[in-house]
């Protein structure tokens, strides 16, 4: 077993799951990455603000990397 427990096993474990979950599609992706990004927003009136500050782009990593922090780069 690897350092993570996987909560697909367990819930691929269930007989009813076949019913909620295609386990050959799910095999498919197995190994692709797991990376999830929540964001904190404040919504308005007016639409929203996207509070959290985390880089996405290419550049934008390159930038983070490099101990460069200017927003008004990537507006």
């Amino acid at each position: 077993m690897g350092l993570f427990m996987d909560p697909l096993d367990e819930a691929l474990a269930i007989p009813e799951m076949p019913k909620f979950i295609n386990k050959e599609q799910v095999e498919r992706f197995r190994g692709t990455g797991r990376v999830r990004i929540e964001d904190d927003v404040l919504t308005t009136e007016n639409g929203c603000v996207n509070w959290t500050k985390i880089p996405r782009t290419v550049h934008e990593i390159e930038d983070w990397i490099a101990g460069v922090d200017d927003d008004s780069k990537h507006d």
